[in-house]
């Protein structure tokens, strides 16, 4: 596949639609040095058509000229990957993006990455007198975890929802019982806002507090903030010898010692953090709320580190994804939440029998009963781990299969379409009518409408050497021509033809006034397609031709 962005002027005008207002979120890929794409583009276009966009770049000139053009720290090159939120002009700092490298992340989690940034906008971004804050203490979850009690300060309770918090961000993880929240008010409902990691707290050489999230036999990764992972291999986790996990569990809240790297990247490690130096209090997730971790609430809900989209959101064509013995996200979901209270059962008891050590004789037996009973939680933990992970493995594979399955149904459903192309001037109408009614969003049709076009005399001639593919690539270019969405699109490389091959010739004009343009169909090859069209004084698109590259008659 070729990449959209692969030249310094197209790197140039894709930095400058990054650091604008847009109203859909941009995910941009970068190949590696062999010019590979690592992460599957053609899910994230399938998912993500009229949510967000999805552009390539070439690692080499271009992203190095892109790199010139953006702030410090979110540029993207050789394989990595991230998502730019509608907002990021507003505060382009790299910790609102982040960096997904091949290997570590998958396309899934860049997917999840751009939904997450889909609308949202900050709460201060609507008008002032349409909103109503307020502040209370969180009495408990209700609803399994998705509401909250909260009493606020005048003494009205109100039920606290997760509406304005993004996906990987839980409730149960952003509120504390018996801690403040603040949020906006609409009825009887609060919404807390979320607050983006700042990261700027945690000076190099700080300590603080960190959840562990997985956990392998060599590393463990942990977060300082849901959206804010960090990996500790076996020397940092002071393990010796033994495997990661024999010292660190998932659900484990721990002291980490931070450091800073050259660029102020964040490097953690436990073997080196202090448990007498005084601690950074951990990040809050939401506007007035109290820090996510502390030493009292060991369980707080983990983001999931590679989360499977949600098998109901299947396609109608892609059969079997809810069959019965494949599991359900609800299952893996209701698996976490009986891991989370079983911890929280064998902490409460392995605190017991600490402060029991050294009482007097008649506490004894006593003390055997809890650690009986300790080391049967103990037992029951493990098995719950251990089909949440079958759980787990089931439900990446079913959703595997389903997008292989949905995956092969486009590709056959697209092939038959390009079969049946009539190559008349009523069978190539139909077809950019049916293209564009494909590839504009019902939302967007207002704002990218067909204008008034015609077909030119030499067109439909010019066709008949494509094969389906270069026709159905000629017939998307045309789309894009008429509608002049091409003007948006760096891929087109669209200008105006030029009567000559200097920059000082004059610009191809007929006499009637229509400009001549020239816009790309194929990239990076000699004979590349380009089509010719005409742009007419009142605006109509009239179609000329579709070209060689070196082809430059109008």
């Amino acid at each position: 596949m070729t990449a959209d962005v692969s030249t310094t002027a197209q790197a140039e005008s894709l930095a400058a639609r990054i650091l604008a207002p847009r109203e859909r979120p941009l995910v941009l890929i970068s190949t590696s040095h062999e010019g590979e794409l690592l992460f599957d583009v053609d899910l994230l276009r399938a998912e993500l058509d009229g949510v967000a966009h999805v552009v390539t770049i070439q690692t080499g000139p271009a992203s190095k000229h892109l790199e010139r053009h953006l702030p410090a720290m979110t540029q993207v090159f050789n394989g990595a990957a991230r998502s730019y939120p509608i907002d990021f002009h507003a505060d382009p700092d790299w910790h609102r993006s982040h960096l997904r490298f091949p290997g570590q992340a998958d396309t899934h989690d860049l997917l999840n990455d751009a939904l997450a940034q889909v609308g949202r906008r900050t709460v201060e971004s609507a008008p002032a007198s349409g909103i109503r804050r307020a502040t209370g203490i969180v009495q408990g979850f209700v609803a399994g975890g998705d509401r909250a009690i909260v009493r606020l300060d005048d003494g009205t309770s109100v039920t606290a929802t997760a509406d304005l918090l993004p996906p990987d961000i839980p409730l149960m993880a952003a509120l504390v019982v018996g801690e403040k929240v603040s949020g906006v008010l609409d009825g009887l409902e609060l919404h807390p806002e979320p607050l983006a990691p700042d990261l700027k707290a945690f000076p190099d050489g700080s300590r603080t507090l960190a959840l562990v999230v997985k956990v392998t036999d060599l590393r463990a990764t942990v977060q300082l903030h849901p959206r804010v992972s960090a990996i500790l291999r076996r020397r940092g986790v002071d393990s010796g010898e033994g495997p990661v996990g024999d010292v660190l569990h998932v659900g484990d809240v721990i002291r980490v010692r931070v450091g800073r790297g050259r660029h102020g990247e964040i490097a953690l490690s436990r073997s080196e953090a202090d448990p007498d130096a005084p601690l950074v209090p951990p990040l809050p997730l939401v506007r007035g709320g109290a820090p996510w971790l502390n030493t009292d609430r060991p369980n707080a809900p983990a983001a999931p580190a590679a989360a499977e989209p949600d098998t109901a959101t299947a396609p109608a064509s892609a059969p079997s994804a809810s069959a019965p013995d494949y599991a359900t996200r609800a299952d893996v979901t209701a698996m976490a939440r009986e891991i989370t209270a079983l911890r929280g059962d064998l902490l409460a008891l392995t605190n017991l029998v600490a402060r029991a050590t050294g009482a007097s004789p008649a506490a004894d037996s006593e003390l055997a009963r809890l650690r009986t009973e300790n080391e049967q939680l103990r037992g029951r933990l493990a098995e719950e781990r251990a089909e949440r992970a079958t759980l787990e493995t089931r439900l990446k594979d079913a959703a595997q299969d389903r997008r292989e399955t949905g995956r092969a149904l486009r590709d056959a459903r697209r092939a038959a379409e390009r079969s049946h192309v009539d190559t008349t001037e009523d069978g190539i109408r139909f077809e950019i009518e049916r293209t564009w009614g494909n590839r504009t969003a019902p939302g967007e049709r207002t704002r990218w409408p067909l204008r008034e076009y015609s077909l030119g005399a030499g067109f439909i001639q010019s066709l008949t050497a494509l094969d389906e593919g270069q026709l159905s690539k000629a017939i998307r270019t045309c789309v894009d021509a008429i509608t002049g969405r091409d003007r948006e699109i760096p891929a087109r490389e669209l200008h105006r033809l030029r009567s000559g091959d200097g920059g000082d010739n004059p610009y191809v004009v007929r006499e009637d006034g229509a400009r001549c343009w020239r816009s790309a169909i194929e990239q990076n090859a000699p004979s590349a397609r380009r089509l010719h069209y005409w742009e007419l004084p009142r605006g109509a698109i009239e179609l000329s031709r579709v070209v060689l590259h070196d082809d430059v008659r109008p």
